[in-house]
């Protein structure tokens, strides 16, 4: 892992956990018309966790110190981090064990035929850059022929940020954006030594003003679920909720699969458009 940049990291995300906490939240008597901006100061962090200013300051300046692990969970409990937000915390302190992907994966036949048994429910394979690998006839249906487009069209992420027409056809779009890129933000952690992820990340923040603002919110979360609507144009309005599977312990693709919120409703629509589409 780049070094410089994880720190560089771990110092924005105190920094955004600090200034979205009220000293009202954490007990604190304070004079807040004298306060010129919102959220905690550096002193208060740094007496509430038991550690010197001095310290705390160097760590969010992104300077490089050593950090314990009871020194973490002193922050976790200051700052209020959630589960995913300390796991978060102790991959950016370079205290957890990064994932080890398989080299020069390739998908097994096998999973095709997975996918394309799944019929109505559109479902795909990602890798760890979040590129579509493999994906059944439903979701093409619904998305258009991968085949023909460019290879950072099949980004889930860039699609979603970038693509007008993706965009518009998802009825809870910022929904889905934020829970999409507080899961990437999390990854991205663990991969920043993949130049790769930098790379995507410097593409999108120059192509999109909403990726920039919710990147600089720094959430993190490790959920793979949530719910996703769809607006088509032949099968109408369509109601989802995704799960994603890791394909194995030691592989580095996903699955995901939609599943109808309304299943008899949407079951019809979605044989209706691949009958069409035949």
């Amino acid at each position: 892992m780049n070094n410089e940049r994880r720190r560089k990291e771990l110092a924005d995300f105190l920094r955004t956990r600090r200034l979205r906490l009220t000293p009202q939240e954490l007990g604190l008597q304070v004079d807040t018309s004298r306060r010129r901006t919102p959220g905690l100061r550096r002193e208060e962090v740094a007496s509430l966790s038991g550690i010197s200013l001095p310290w705390y300051t160097a760590l969010e300046q992104g300077r490089d110190i050593q950090v314990s692990d009871q020194v973490l969970e002193s922050l976790v409990r200051t700052l209020r981090l959630s589960k995913d937000e300390r796991n978060h915390l102790r991959v950016l302190a370079n205290h957890s064990i990064m994932p080890k992907g398989t080299e020069n994966e390739t998908l097994s036949p096998s999973l095709q035929q997975i996918l394309d048994r799944l019929g109505t429910y559109p479902a795909y394979i990602i890798d760890k850059h979040w590129n579509l690998l493999a994906w059944n006839k439903i979701t093409s249906s619904l998305c258009g022929d991968f085949n023909r487009m460019a290879e950072i069209e099949r980004n889930i992420l860039w699609r979603v940020f970038t693509m007008d027409h993706e965009k518009k056809r998802i009825v809870n779009w910022e929904n889905v954006a934020s829970s999409m890129l507080a899961h990437f933000r999390s990854r991205y952690a663990m991969y920043m030594n993949d130049s790769w992820y930098q790379e995507l990340v410097c593409r999108l923040w120059d192509r999109s003003e909403e990726f920039r603002l919710m990147w600089g919110r720094h959430d993190v979360s490790g959920s793979l679920e949530g719910d996703k609507v769809i607006r088509h144009p032949k099968a109408g309005v369509l109601t989802f909720r995704y799960n994603t599977f890791p394909l194995s312990e030691n592989s580095d693709f996903l699955m995901r699969v939609y599943t109808p919120v309304e299943p008899v409703g949407t079951d019809r629509q979605l044989q209706e458009l691949l009958y069409k589409s035949c």
